[in-house]
Formats: structure tokens, sequence, C-alpha cells
């Protein structure tokens, strides 16, 4: 029985201090400080389990209203941007954004930015040449900071966007 223990405990042990920051802020956050969702959202969004809310640029110059989500199913973490300007809703991973490489350019040479950002590369399609690259940290504004975070290194890719949502009705 000890035996087993042990070997259980060094099998989880390197993975024990790598704990994803997207599930400790999913743990850490409270729903009470979240304003609605807008009455013109997917109906999928209302599934959601709001983790955080706010204004972007600030609360004293608002342009957008941003909301961070959890789903126990399908994609985990998407962030809901309403622009104040016009109502216009954008649907989004909350936790990682898109980049099309150049196509002379190998996916291990983001190694410098992504150690530089201390970003992580959670995936790359050979295919079509993208690299999907988790955000910065778990904060609302985390995918535009992000994206602009790596514009240093653009001649490395073609664009980098935001990993959007898009739904079957549209």
């Amino acid at each position: 029985m000890g035996l087993v223990s042990i070997l259980v405990l060094r099998r989880t042990a390197p993975h024990a201090g790598s704990e994803d920051p997207w599930q400790h802020h999913l743990h850490a956050s409270q729903a009470a400080a979240v304003e609605a969702l807008p009455n013109n959202v997917e109906v999928a969004m209302l599934k959601g389990h709001p983790m955080a809310f706010g204004y972007l640029p600030s609360a004293a110059d608002p342009q957008q209203r941003v909301w961070l989500l959890h789903f126990d199913e399908s994609y985990p973490f998407v962030r809901v941007v309403e622009e104040l300007s016009d109502g216009k809703l954008t649907y989004m991973a909350a936790d990682q954004i898109k980049i099309r490489l150049q196509p002379q350019v190998d996916v291990t040479e983001l190694a410098p930015m992504l150690e530089a950002l201390q970003l992580r590369l959670r995936n790359f399609n050979r295919k079509h040449h993208i690299a999907i690259v988790g955000v910065i940290d778990t904060q609302i504004d985390a995918v535009p900071r992000t994206l602009k975070a790596i514009q240093p290194w653009s001649e490395l890719f073609v664009s980098a966007d935001v990993d959007g949502i898009e739904f079957r009705s549209h």
C-alpha cells in the first residue's frame, strides 16, 4: 500500500507545481461583482459561469464591456466583448491567441518570444502554419495585451489575432 502511494506521488509530483493559471483564477473568482451579459448575447454564452468583468480601456473611459466566462463543457474559457459605441458583440478564447506564421518560419523560432514574454505554445497546426499561444495572464485585457506584446517579433508571422468563436447560426 505504501509503495503504491509513493509511486502515485512521484508520478504526480512534476505536475503539482504547474497548475494552469486559468484554473487557479477560476477557483479564486467571485461572480458577485459581475454585470449581467447583454440581452443580445448568443444563448450558448448563458451557460457560462462569470469569472470576471470590467471596462476597457478603463472604467473612467469605457469603450468596451468585457466578460470572462468559464464553461464546464466545450471550450472552457471565453471572452465576451461588447463595443459600447454600437453594441456589437465578439466572442473569443480568453486564454489564447492565434498566430499565423510566415511560410519560411519554423515554430521553434517562436522560442525567444515565448521565453521573453513567459508565454506557452499550446498547439501548432503544421498544415496551416498556425500556432496557438497562451496569453500573458488571466486579466480581462490579457488578449489585447498579449497581441501588443508580441509585435516586436512580427517578422515571424503573417498575422496575430484573437482565437475567435463562431456560432453555427451565423
